[in-house]
C-alpha cells in the first residue's frame, strides 16, 4: 500500500537555514538556476532582470557560487537535472563554466540561449561547460514581429543560431511568442503558424509556444485576450504538427516523434538558486530576492537569500503539483497518493471524474489524461493564475529594484510595480500560506 511521504519539518522559528530547505523536500530535486543579466531590456518580458553591468555581475556570481555551494553540501545527493535561464545566462561564459561544473546533475543540464550567441563558437563553448539542451529564445522568424517585441536580434539571428544548434545537443527547443491580436489581416497574418511550421521544417526536438502574458508592470502593460482566438491558433499549430511529424505534448509544447521530452517549468520538485529564482518541494514554495544588491546583501552576510515563503502544506502543495503536472498533459493520480496520501488522491479523482463525461479529459492508467478541450480550459486556468497569483507576487518583488536601498540596481527600473495587477486569489493565498522566512 502506497503512502503518503512524510518530509522532515521545516523549522519554525529564526531563520530559515540551507538545511531546513533541503530538509523540507519529498523526493529527487532538480535544480534551476537564474542569471538576471541582459545586454539590452525586451519590453514585453515580465522575469526578474537588469542591465548587464561587471562590477555587478562579478559580485552576484560570487554571491550565487556561496548559495549553491551551501545547499550542494545540505542535499548529499545529485540534482536530476540542471536550467539555467534568465536574463541571458550566456553572456558570462567563463562564470557559467564555474557555476555547472559547482553542480552535481545526473540528468539533462539545458541553458536558455539568446540568437546572437547561437554562433558555433559559443555553441561550443555550452557543449564543452556540459550543457546537453539549448532552448533558443527566437520568438519569431518575421522581422516586424520582432521589431514590436523589441527584440536584440533578427529573424535571419534566429534561425541561424537554431541551425546551428541542430545535431550539437539531444534536445533543441525554440521558444515562440503567439499574439493573436497580430494575427488579424492589418498586422501579421499567418505569421505565427509559419514560424512553427519553420521549426518543424528545421527539425527542431521542441517547439514552445508561449502566448504573450501582458503584465501591466511592464512597458507592454495590460490588455484583453480573446481566448476563442488563442483556442483556434493552437488548434491549427496542433494539425500542422501531426501533419509534419510532431505531438501536442503540453498546452504550448509540441515535441518531435520520439524526441525525450523538455521543459523547465513541469520539475515535480525543485530548488532555485540566484535572484528572483523559486523553488517547490512539495509543501513549501520559497522566493530568493528579485533585486541583485538585496540578493547578495543576503548572501554575503551569512543569510539564506530566501525573501518570501510559503508553507502550502498537504493539500496546498498537492494543488501546485497537480497544477503543473496538468500542463504537461495531465494528472498522476499515483504519484500525488505516494506524496500526499489517499485522501488528497481521492479528491482529486473527484474532481477529474466528471470531466471526462465533459470531453475535458481522459482516463489513463493511474490518473488523468487533457484532450483538446482540456488543453483549452487549461490555457484559459493557466491566464487566470498568471495575472491573479504570479504578476501580483513578483511586482511585490520587483519593488526591491527601486528600493533606497538597491541603487546598484538602478539599470532595472524597466518595471513599474504600481501598474501591476493586484489579484485577490494572491492576497488570499499570502495570508492563508506565509510565513516569514
Amino acid at each position: 500500500m502506497s503512502r503518503a511521504v512524510e518530509p522532515v519539518a521545516v523549522a519554525t522559528t529564526g531563520r530559515l537555514r540551507a538545511a531546513d530547505v533541503v530538509a523540507s523536500f519529498d523526493g529527487p530535486v532538480g535544480a534551476y538556476v537564474h542569471v538576471p543579466f541582459c545586454e539590452r531590456i525586451c519590453p514585453f518580458c515580465p522575469y526578474d532582470k537588469v542591465v548587464a553591468e561587471e562590477g555587478l555581475a562579478r559580485r552576484y556570481f560570487a554571491a550565487l557560487r556561496r548559495e549553491l555551494d551551501g545547499y550542494v553540501a545540505e542535499l548529499g545527493a545529485p540534482f536530476t537535472s540542471l536550467y539555467v535561464g534568465g536574463g541571458t545566462p550566456t553572456l558570462y561564459p567563463d562564470e557559467l563554466a564555474d557555476v555547472v561544473a559547482r553542480i552535481p546533475v545526473t540528468g539533462e543540464r539545458a541553458v536558455e540561449v539568446l540568437p546572437t550567441h547561437g554562433t558555433p563558437e559559443r555553441l561550443g563553448r555550452l557543449a564543452d561547460i556540459g550543457f546537453t539542451a539549448v532552448s533558443i529564445g527566437a520568438q519569431s522568424f518575421h522581422d516586424q514581429i520582432l521589431r514590436r517585441l523589441v527584440r536584440p536580434h533578427d529573424a535571419a539571428a534566429a534561425r541561424t543560431a537554431v541551425e546551428h544548434a541542430l545535431g550539437r545537443f539531444d534536445c533543441v527547443d525554440v521558444d515562440l511568442i503567439v499574439d493573436v491580436e497580430w494575427e488579424d489581416e492589418d498586422a501579421f497574418p499567418g505569421a505565427f503558424l509559419e514560424d512553427v511550421r519553420t521549426c518543424f521544417a528545421l527539425g527542431v526536438d521542441q517547439v514552445s509556444t508561449y502566448p504573450l502574458m501582458r503584465f501591466g508592470y511592464t512597458p507592454f502593460g495590460t490588455a484583453r485576450h480573446d481566448p476563442r482566438r488563442e483556442h483556434a491558433v493552437l488548434a491549427r499549430a496542433t494539425e500542422l504538427a501531426e501533419a509534419m511529424g510532431y505531438e501536442r505534448r503540453s498546452v504550448w509544447t509540441f515535441n518531435r516523434r520520439g524526441a525525450a521530452p523538455y521543459t523547465s517549468i513541469t520539475r515535480r520538485r525543485f530548488l532555485g538558486m540566484g535572484a528572483g529564482s523559486s523553488s517547490f518541494s512539495g509543501r513549501d514554495f520559497y522566493v530568493n530576492h528579485f533585486g541583485v544588491a538585496a540578493y547578495a546583501d543576503a548572501v554575503e552576510s551569512g543569510r539564506l537569500p530566501v525573501a518570501r515563503w510559503l508553507h502550502l502544506g498537504r493539500w496546498g502543495g498537492a494543488a501546485y503539483d497537480a497544477f503543473w503536472q496538468a500542463y504537461a498533459g495531465g494528472a498522476d493520480v499515483d504519484a500525488l497518493r505516494e506524496s500526499y496520501g489517499p485522501a488528497v488522491a481521492g479528491a482529486v479523482h473527484a474532481a477529474l471524474a466528471p470531466l471526462v463525461p465533459a470531453g475535458l479529459v481522459d482516463r489513463t492508467p493511474g490518473g488523468f489524461r487533457l484532450t483538446a478541450r482540456g488543453f483549452d480550459a487549461y490555457h484559459d486556468l493557466e491566464r487566470w493564475v498568471t495575472y491573479q497569483l504570479i504578476e501580483p507576487l513578483w511586482a511585490e518583488m520587483l519593488t526591491e529594484h527601486t528600493a533606497p536601498a538597491c541603487a546598484a540596481d538602478s539599470r532595472a527600473q524597466w518595471a513599474a510595480p504600481d501598474r501591476a495587477r493586484t489579484g485577490r486569489a494572491w492576497s488570499l493565498a499570502s495570508r492563508l500560506f506565509e510565513r516569514p522566512p
